[in-house]
């Protein structure tokens, strides 16, 4: 028996009545819930809203098994690899949104748990708990005491205590931190190690919004005979500026070195696997590379606050909005006309997630997430034609709109998704006082690839964004509010 069918049992028996008289009370068919309450058949869309009606569940019930439902729906780590995802973008808008002060002094915090490791010497540690806080007071004392604190590491990907604690200690905190790690996935991993790349990617996505840490994080697939360093007894380790510190495959024993020996080794060894391993999450304020002008690959879908006005842009009016006091203004039209061109002619068929708050944004002020000294503001216009192009594209079925539903996914204007191949490109676009921050992190890891191609095929039948019809609704009612305002 699965947990939907026992959990439909259970709220039958509950409910005191008995399977004919809920499909009277529900106006549903009898047989259809006989088949769903036996496990026979799931049920579709319509008959779940009579069956919940008819059970007379509370909104918190009905949300449960909702829930389970979709997990029996879609199979339990689709489930909760989507639920991953939409907990990534929440967490993004939420650190996004909001201007974190940089008042936290650091100090020192475990002192008491590790002695200090006598210069040229070594110190071994045992137990997980003594190994972990042992790991955490080395990255105290290089926040503490180094004058250009950097961290390099080679740590199991998910080790969550550890980013966890470097994320706290660096949020708020008046301190530069340079943070670089290696994570390694085998080659071919198993469901669950594939399926906990997606949450290492929520750690470290984290972190490199965080705009004291210049973080670089790269990564490479563990072959069966592996890395020398893989194979060891102590096959990972963290370098901070005045120690090496390697670590058992358990995280259960530690050995410290300050000696100059080891460490020159392992900082050789360091170096010589980040420049053979692959960007996990790449960072950059370059314009051209966060938008990838020089690409301008084939894009799958998009999730962005406006939807992709980009197919509509002629020449004459890409020309009109960039500033021709910007310094690169010829290098940079030089640039965008092929990128414009070539963006239309290979991508008709990628499907377009957007807020409609931020269309309707878009309406008042004409402003669409580029710097500002680089572009004007649409005239209103032209705001009012583009908007009416994409309604006419929808109605014709022209493109594939869908706006989020807000009830269900908090999005906010500075995250941007777009599922390129062979990448997933997720570029922020936020304010710190008085700056804009531009940034965009390049995910190529094939599993979480994969995780992302699945959520963003499922979404234009999920709760998750509006239908086709509510979003031409939405749209509609743009265009009525700003062609009485006679914009």
């Amino acid at each position: 028996m699965s947990l939907f069918t026992q959990r439909i049992e259970e709220l039958i028996i509950d409910s005191g009545e008995t399977v004919q008289s809920l499909a009277e009370i529900g106006k549903i068919n009898r047989s259809t819930l006989q088949r769903v309450k036996s496990g026979e058949r799931l049920p579709s869309k319509t008959f779940f809203e009579g069956m919940c009606k008819a059970l007379r569940l509370s909104t918190a019930e009905e949300e449960e098994l909702k829930d389970i439902l979709e997990m029996e729906t879609i199979g339990q780590r689709n489930y909760y690899n989507r639920r991953a995802i939409v907990d990534l973008i929440e967490t993004i808008a939420e650190l996004t949104e909001h201007t974190i002060p940089f008042s936290k002094e650091i100090g020192l915090k475990n002192e008491e748990v590790i002695k200090s490791t006598p210069i040229d010497g070594m110190e071994i540690i045992s137990g997980k708990t003594n190994v972990l806080r042992m790991v955490e007071n080395a990255v105290d004392c290089e926040l503490f005491a180094s004058e250009t604190p950097q961290i390099r590491q080679v740590i199991p990907y998910d080790w969550d205590a550890i980013y966890d604690y470097i994320f706290q200690q660096m949020m708020g905190s008046g301190k530069n931190l340079v943070l670089q790690d290696i994570v390694s996935f085998p080659q071919n991993c198993s469901e669950p190690e594939a399926d906990q790349s997606l949450l290492a990617f929520k750690k470290l996505a984290a972190l490199s919004l965080l705009d004291n840490v210049e973080y670089q994080s790269r990564f490479y697939y563990r072959s069966s005979d592996g890395h020398p360093v893989d194979d060891g007894v102590f096959p990972y380790y963290l370098l901070t500026s005045d120690r090496l510190i390697t670590l058992s495959k358990d995280l259960a024993t530690a050995v410290v070195y300050r000696g100059a020996g080891l460490y020159q080794i392992y900082d050789g060894y360091f170096s010589e696997l980040f420049e053979n391993s692959a960007p996990f999450i790449h960072g950059s304020r370059d314009l051209f590379e966060i938008y990838a002008i020089e690409e301008a690959l084939p894009t799958k879908h998009v999730m962005q606050p406006l939807p992709c006005f980009s197919r509509y842009f002629t020449n004459a009016m890409i020309e009109k909005q960039m500033n021709r006091d910007f310094p690169y203004f010829e290098e940079l039209l030089t640039a965008v006309m092929p990128f414009y061109d070539k963006f239309r002619a290979n991508n008709k068929g990628m499907v377009d997630i957007f807020p409609l708050r931020y269309l309707r944004q878009f309406m008042e002020d004409g402003y669409i997430y580029l710097p500002e000294e680089m572009v004007h503001p649409f005239a209103a216009e032209d705001r009012l034609q583009l908007i009416k192009q994409l309604h006419a594209d929808l109605v014709a079925s022209e493109r594939k709109c869908f706006a989020i539903n807000e009830d269900r996914l908090f999005m906010n204007s500075a995250v941007e998704f777009s599922n390129e191949d062979p990448t997933l490109r997720l570029i922020l676009h936020y304010r710190r006082g008085d700056e804009t921050i531009f940034k965009h992190l390049d995910i190529n890891e094939a599993n979480i690839i994969r995780a992302f191609d699945d959520f963003f095929d499922s979404l234009p039948t999920s709760d998750y964004v509006l239908s086709k019809a509510e979003t031409i609704a939405g749209i509609e009612a743009i265009i009525r509010d700003y062609s009485r305002n006679g914009s």
